[in-house]
């Protein structure tokens, strides 16, 4: 979207020469006015993002407009733009809330420049502001709405905020409540001194529990719960204000969950489901007694059981035996609950699994007595066992798959993956058991892979293309296709897609190139040849040798352009041409012809970077930026860093620098010093592997260029290869 300019000069004639200089940068649209009256109307039938205005104009000058716009649109940007240089109206623009004070004279380009840069910053600083208001409108918005309390509390504990809902809760008035301090008013009396020293102890130490449940007083005098979250408020110096804090009722959340668990309790004792049994077991006596359910769930009748332990323990499976009888005995020592699986002789001579869960009765009438549920299992084992038997032949087909296989939870958390997967990632069924499925992922593609986890959540399949990480760092592309089993799980199945990834990126970066040399051809060297017609007669129409010499220094700069795109469009076509290779950082900066100034290289001499074949060119180019760019450059370096994803290839001078303003456009194309395709290009070569490019230097410190080099993308001679042998296991 361009940037909107209300450009306000009584010379008609300068409007030209501005035209000029706005239609080359481009992303700014202008409207001349030559008149402050005619601005101001104008401002009431349209909108601009800048004002840039003369100052010495007649009837209203460029102060009074100034004045004019402060009192009906206060925030919109405004540069005084003139050729008087007096001090006093300098002074006067700022006073008066100018943003910038430029004075008109010099250099052409340069005067531009400036002024579209400060036209620049002026946009990008004022759409930050209004952003960050609309985010505390709509915050305030929405605390206003949310059915939770809201306050804010200052250091002398007075309400300097609370919403709509808080007042409702506690009765309270907003004049009532507000600028009045919380713990007279909303604190209980028996805690509201200890409350109140504890909030001075947290002012004064500036920190405060994050989460706390608090009881607050309504003006009925009925006492409430709530739950709450404490944040600290400070300005935008950091200086501590006080606290907001949001939470909920939860009274009738407490008082259910007592009734809840009452009624478990309740449940758990004296209630069974249809086809269990219920069952009381007195120790002392050693008596059992089983509901009426006993005869249809194990055939017999409560009382052929009666009779106690012994009679119980002749009908368990002799198998099932003494691992019974052993845990009952500790259960009953140590006075634990139980929950056991095993198998009794039903009446009729067959043998059936139960569930038998036991508790000791915490409130018995007399004697030591275990109450619980006996449950028929059988059908439940039998499939469970069936179930078994089919999962090992599973298995044993997934041990011989000639593709990689794995299961996740739920949660993402890799619970198998065959021998076959476990090779070609290097790591042991223990490590890979351990890990979750976006630890194989790289870094920054984790957000993107986590919404496609979600996505196989929600619809029960995905299909979907990965980049996989190995053990040793080496990255793979992969097609997975998985699926979410009944019982939760995730089945999944992944082959090697690389070769195809690889072509298809080609494919499109031939055609993006294709189409950026187009525009260079059809659209840039036009622009210019343009360009150079109006400077032609701009010329022509000159008459003083001053101006004359200023026109002619903007053709030369304009001829100079068009030599630049053509060299650039020769260049930038060679990217892509030709495979990646691995290739020595060390030998390609000791191959660089140094102009008067050489460079300390401390990189590893073994790295190796998998990059386009004119990776030289990147080295090449960024040691004549420093020479030429620099300023008084007199040491430079290249060293290597490690990080998280990868490592970094740091090129440092000792210049000047790069402005923090210029930093993001410093890679874009034609920014920059003279033809501002060099560093343009080197981000082009880079980025063919996924290789980026930042500069993060202080101004007036240097330039420091950092090369992100991802996971897979480098090594160091004399490791084992195992990129190439995990694709050749890959596409067995």
């Amino acid at each position: 979207m361009a940037i909107s300019v209300l450009y306000v000069d009584d010379d008609t004639d300068y409007h030209l020469i501005v035209s000029k200089f706005f239609e080359r940068e481009g992303g700014l649209s202008v409207t001349f006015c030559s008149s402050a009256q005619k601005a101001l109307d104008v401002l009431t039938q349209e909108s601009f993002d800048v004002i840039v205005s003369d100052y010495q104009m007649p009837v209203m000058d460029g102060l009074s407009l100034l004045k004019e716009v402060r009192k009906r649109y206060e925030r919109l940007p405004f540069i005084l733009f003139t050729g008087r240089g007096r001090e006093e109206v300098a002074i006067a623009a700022i006073n008066n809330g100018a943003d910038y004070y430029l004075q008109k004279g010099g250099d052409p380009i340069s005067q531009f420049t400036d002024l579209i840069h400060k036209i620049r910053s002026l946009y990008e600083k004022s759409a930050a502001e209004n952003l960050a208001r609309e985010n505390e409108r709509r915050f305030q918005q929405t605390l206003d709405r949310i059915h939770m309390v809201a306050f804010q509390l200052d250091e002398e504990g007075i309400v300097r905020y609370c919403n709509d809902y808080l007042l409702s809760l506690t009765g309270w008035k907003r004049e009532e409540f507000l600028d009045h301090n919380f713990f007279e008013l909303a604190v209980p009396p028996d805690i509201r001194e200890m409350k109140k020293r504890l909030y001075k102890e947290a002012v004064f130490k500036e920190r405060i529990s994050q989460h706390e449940e608090m009881k607050i007083l309504l003006r009925s005098g009925e006492i409430r719960d709530l739950d709450i979250i404490n944040t600290d408020l400070r300005d935008e110096k950091g200086r501590f204000l006080g606290y907001m804090c949001i939470g909920e009722d939860v009274t009738d959340k407490k008082r259910a969950r007592r009734e809840v668990l009452s009624w478990k309790q309740r449940y758990e004792k004296l209630t069974a489901r249809t086809g269990q049994v219920a069952y009381e077991y007195d120790i002392d006596k050693d008596i059992l007694l089983l509901n009426e359910n006993a005869s249809q769930v194990i055939g017999y009748t409560p009382e052929e059981l009666r009779d106690g332990k012994e009679r119980w323990l002749r009908i368990i499976h002799p198998d099932d035996y003494q691992r019974v009888y052993d845990a009952f005995l500790w259960a009953v020592t140590e006075s634990k609950e139980f929950h056991l699986e095993y198998r009794i002789k039903h009446k009729n001579g067959a043998y059936m699994w139960i569930q038998i869960q036991g508790f000791f009765d915490q409130f018995p009438e007399n004697g030591t007595k275990i109450i619980g549920i006996i449950t028929d299992i059988t059908r439940e084992k039998e499939a469970e066992i069936t179930l078994y038997e089919n999962e090992q032949k599973f298995s044993t087909y997934l041990e011989k798959a000639p593709y990689v296989v794995f299961t996740l939870n739920k949660t993402g958390n890799i619970t198998y993956m065959n021998p076959l997967g476990l090779k070609i990632s290097g790591y042991s069924f223990e490590e890979i058991t351990s890990m979750n499925i976006f630890d194989l992922v790289l870094p920054h593609e984790k957000p993107q892979h986590e919404a496609y986890f979600q996505t196989l959540l929600e619809k029960g399949c995905i299909h979907q293309t990965f980049t996989l990480t190995f053990k040793s760092g080496k990255s793979i592309h992969a097609a997975v296709d998985a699926v979410l089993l009944a019982g939760g799980e995730i089945l999944g199945f992944c082959q090697d897609v690389s070769e195809a990834v690889a072509k298809e990126k080609k494919i499109t970066e031939i055609s993006r190139k294709l189409r950026l040399l187009q525009s260079i051809t059809r659209h840039d060297v036009i622009n210019v040849i343009t360009s150079v017609r109006g400077y032609l007669y701009l010329l022509k129409e000159a008459e003083d040798e001053r101006e004359q010499e200023e026109i002619w220094k903007t053709l030369l700069g304009l001829v100079k352009r068009i030599e630049d795109l053509i060299l650039f469009s020769r260049e930038y076509e060679q990217i892509g041409v030709h495979n990646p290779t691995w290739q020595n950082i060390v030998q390609i900066v000791e191959g660089i012809h140094p102009s008067g100034i050489s460079v300390r290289c401390t990189v590893p001499k073994n790295l190796v970077v998998y990059a386009d074949p004119m990776l030289d060119h990147v080295f090449s180019n960024l040691y004549h930026n420093s020479v030429m760019h620099g300023g008084t450059v007199s040491e430079i370096s290249c060293f290597m860093e490690h990080d998280d994803q990868g490592i970094r290839i740091i090129w440092e001078d000792n210049g000047t620098g790069i402005p923090a303003e210029e930093k993001d456009r410093i890679f874009l194309l034609g920014y920059g010093k003279n033809s501002g395709f060099g560093l343009y290009f080197i981000s082009e070569v880079l980025a063919m592997t996924g290789i980026t490019i930042t500069e993060t230097g202080e101004y007036g410190n240097g330039a420091r260029f950092e090369i992100h080099v991802p996971a897979g993308m480098y090594r160091f001679d004399g490791e084992e290869d195992e990129t190439r042998r995990s694709k050749e296991e890959f596409s067995l």
